[in-house]
């Protein structure tokens, strides 16, 4: 019955999967309008910035999205209608008509 004392130690690596996240990336734009010009009746006009740059224009996906559809598709030969269902278990709706 003494003290212990530190003799060594024995290490042990694991490796855990963690799976893919989704995230919305919301973009808040302000709008911005001049209130002299309200008041005195002047064609008030509006500023707002512009949104970021998209790689298809009009669309939600960005272009880290793409990028894991293209190369699940064209690397590993993954079917859309597969990736599809995938991303049906996040809760994301994708169709491949769009």
């Amino acid at each position: 019955g003494g003290e212990l004392h530190k003799m060594g130690e024995d290490k042990s690596e694991k490796l855990e999967f963690i799976p893919a996240q989704i995230k919305v990336i919301e973009h808040i734009r302000p709008k911005y309008a001049c209130r002299h010009c309200d008041k005195s009746s002047i064609q008030t006009q509006i500023k707002q910035a512009s949104m970021p740059a998209m790689p298809i224009n009009k669309g939600i996906a960005t272009s880290s999205l793409l990028s894991q559809l293209i190369t699940s598709k064209y690397q590993y030969g993954l079917p859309l209608y597969r990736q599809e269902a995938m991303f049906k278990q996040y809760g994301i709706e994708l169709s491949r008509q769009t």
